[in-house]
Order: C-alpha cells, then structure tokens, then sequence
C-alpha cells in the first residue's frame, strides 16, 4: 500500500423537504444576488465555498477541532485546486484541513535539536480530495471525501456543508453511504480471510522493583484467521462472529471480550486480491473504498487529481440510479 493509504467515504447530504435550488434561491434572495439559470445556482454555490475557504482566517470547527482552508503553493491558482464543475452539479479538489488548538512540537528528524513548539493557535494540515454532487432538482446529495489511514476531515466539511445551505427550515444531515454494488462487489466469490479487533486495555502490572502493582495501558490488536475448511463467505461472516462470542482477551488481570473491542474489521480474499470492511456494533458490514496505488502521488503526499476524479465518476455513475431512484 501507498504511504498514504487513502480510502474513499461516502455520504448521503439530506436536505429535508427543499431542494438544492430552493435553498440557494432562499439564501441568494437574503442577499440580493439574482440567479437566472442553472450555471448562476452552481456558481452562487461555488463562490460561498471559496468564500469560507479563501479568508486570511481559516474556517474551524470547534465542535471538531479541526480547520479547513485552500492553500496556494507557487504558480498554483485557486480555482485550480478546488473546481465548479457546473455543468455537472459538482465541486471537486483538494481541500487542506487538520486539526487546531493542540500543542505540538515539530522537529527535523535529521536534527531534533532544530524544534518549535507550534501554540493553540497553529493548524497542522494535510490535502484531502473532496468531490461534492448537489443536483439543484434534488433533494438529495454526495460527499465523496478521501480519509488518509486514521486521519480524516469529514466531521468538518460537513459542518462546513450545514452552515452553507441549512435555512430556517430546511435541515441538513448526513448518513454514511455504502453502494449496493459495492457490496456485491464485495461478496460475490469472496471468501472470509480475516478478523481483526483492536482496543486498549488496562490492568495491573508489578513495578520494576517487583513490589508494588501499578495499572498500565496497552494496545491490544487480536486476528484470527478461519482455518482454509472453515473460510466463508461475506452473507456468513455473522455466522463465524456468533461462534467466537465467548471469545476474550485475558491481558494480567484483566479480560475483554471480543465484542467489546472498538474496533472490528475484516478482509476479505478472492482470486488472490484482499479486500477490507468495518463491522459495526450491530455487526452491519460496511466495505471500504480503497485507493489504489496507482493513483497516490508519493512523492506530493497527494493523490493524482485526474485519476480519483475519474475514479469518483464511475462511482457516481454505478450508485446515481441508486440514490435518485423515480
């Protein structure tokens, strides 16, 4: 896997009983703007999303601790980085965001003795690739937005989202997504490979002195491999879960069952390829969209723009029908 080991989330935009366009008319109307045909409403839009973007403040959310902003590196134009694709009800690009009001230090790993401290006040960020769909007849629309390992934006852009086109009246929410020929994708001839569940936990160690006992803390990651007789498929995965649920961790003192751990994730195996997914608490399997290699940019930290918009295209164009059904 790339360095950056990208994947790709999905989420439903529901906008309640408005429509795109009814939105936009409400807010443009508060602000005098007059829109008289389709290309105005995608640039209305457009143009609010630079606004928030382009400050010499960058928008936060305190609910997330995390800042978003459009940053312009040499020979670099906006526009470039984030695009209207009005033809298309679509806005994609790269947005920088990261987490703010920590304490960090930074230091140079060839010289650690070269640090600063970086205050509160300091946003450490990466660039993610954001691909957002809002037909104007609809009332219904796609955040695509790429995740980097643990490190993720979304709780951000969608609050950024909410305060572009919530209105009095119309509320905005949004529902994780995963496509149906996704899963199929995902089931058809595969094979469970492995079930991984990760968690921390405490318990009571002696002391370096062997005298006293003090709690400690540890990350605990268990993967069980089915043996090749038993592998199943993704419709049994469930099956397999309910014959390990006595199953525990016994860690010094302490046990925690397999159930309880926080995170469970799978891979599936076919023709040789792995795939992965989560499970939830309610054991729902949710597969995940994973960037191929081929599309990273190593040696920017990026992925290549041309190839995640085509590759966010084709995804579309698979769960349209599923999302905007007649």
């Amino acid at each position: 896997m790339a360095q950056t080991k990208s994947q790709l989330e999905i989420y439903k935009i529901i906008l309640g009983r408005k429509t795109v366009r009814q939105i936009l008319e409400e807010k443009a109307e508060e602000e005098g703007v007059i829109l008289n045909n389709n290309n105005d409403f995608a640039n209305y839009l457009y143009r609010k999303f630079l606004c928030k973007l382009t400050q010499e403040i960058a928008w936060k959310s305190d609910n997330t601790k995390l800042g978003l902003s459009l940053f312009a590196n040499r020979e670099e134009d906006i526009n470039t980085i984030l695009t209207n694709h009005s033809e298309h009800n679509c806005i994609e690009g790269f947005i920088d965001g990261g987490p703010y009001d920590k304490i960090k230090t930074i230091a140079q790993t060839t010289n650690v003795s070269q640090r600063e401290l970086l205050g509160r006040d300091k946003m450490v960020t990466e660039r993610f690739y954001m691909y957002l769909y809002l037909p104007l007849g609809a009332k219904v629309g796609l955040l695509l937005i790429e995740k980097k390992g643990s490190f993720k934006i979304s709780s951000a852009i969608q609050c950024l989202i909410v305060e572009l086109l919530k209105t009095d009246h119309s509320a905005v929410k949004f529902e994780r997504f995963v496509p149906h020929s996704l899963i199929d994708e995902y089931k058809n001839g595969s094979v469970v490979d492995t079930l991984t569940f990760t968690d921390y936990m405490t318990t009571s160690v002696i002391d370096g002195n062997d005298e006293n006992a003090v709690m400690k803390r540890y990350g605990v990651t268990i993967k069980i491999t089915p043996p090749t007789e038993d592998r199943t498929d993704l419709n049994l995965v469930n099956n397999m879960l309910n014959a390990l649920r006595e199953a525990s961790m016994k860690l010094g003192i302490a046990t925690k069952s397999l159930s309880e751990f926080s995170t469970k994730r799978g891979t599936l195996k076919k023709e040789n390829k792995r795939y992965s997914f989560t499970l939830g608490n309610d054991l729902k399997i949710k597969p995940i969209i994973e960037i191929e290699d081929e599309l990273q940019d190593e040696e920017l930290g990026i992925l290549k723009r041309a190839d995640i918009k085509s590759m966010c295209d084709e995804l579309l164009a698979q769960i349209r029908d599923e999302i905007y059904a007649i």
